[in-house]
């Protein structure tokens, strides 16, 4: 029991340091809005709950998000729709903890602050990755351009998925992750 309960606090430690600034700032929401606690250990622990409960429902919205662009069911702006699912989900985990955790109370207006706060923070450091990413795949995974062409081509006939097979099977010595990368983008181009 003790082996499991030392094993436990790395990971512990690695997501204090990880959320760290996230709990500071909300921490001075809710101290300035005078938000009710009974302890201060209970307001962190709900806290660091709701980062990874958000985190989850987060990584699911967004992947779910990605094969409804895929499949052309948005066509709207990504990140505009990723945000307002974000500030929903948000706004949706933070309620309910709060109902569950009966030793913190917020209103309402102290909520929307935190989620509004925090998806903006994730939203620009999202867009910060992205630039990042799309740097990279501009100088490391650039195709030839007969591929691309026929990328192009195939998309006029094909959904996404067989493009990026027939595109594999015929270039096997190139990554699939580079394929897909481009067929998305070349897709979500040709909207």
């Amino acid at each position: 029991m003790l082996k499991q309960l030392f094993s436990l606090f790395p990971i512990l430690l690695i997501f204090a340091s990880l959320f760290f600034p996230f709990i500071l700032i909300d921490l001075l929401i809710i101290n300035l809005m005078d938000g009710s606690y009974s302890k201060l250990m209970y307001l962190i622990l709900f806290l660091v709950v709701f980062y990874i409960a958000d985190l989850i429902l987060n990584i699911f919205i967004d992947s779910l998000l990605k094969v409804m662009a895929d499949f052309n069911f948005l066509k709207m702006n990504g990140n505009f729709i990723s945000a307002i699912f974000d500030l929903l989900g948000s706004f949706i985990v933070i309620s309910l903890l709060d109902s569950i955790f009966q030793t913190v109370n917020l209103s309402i207006g102290i909520k929307i602050l935190i989620v509004f706060i925090h998806t903006l923070l994730v939203f620009l450091i999202h867009n910060f990755q992205t630039e990042i990413d799309q740097g990279a795949d501009n100088t490391d995974n650039k195709l030839p351009s007969t591929v691309e062409y026929e990328i192009r081509y195939l998309l006029q006939k094909e959904n996404l998925v067989t493009c990026i097979d027939l595109i594999k099977q015929k270039y096997p010595d190139i990554p699939k992750k580079t394929i897909i990368k481009t067929v998305r983008k070349m897709n979500n181009e040709h909207k």
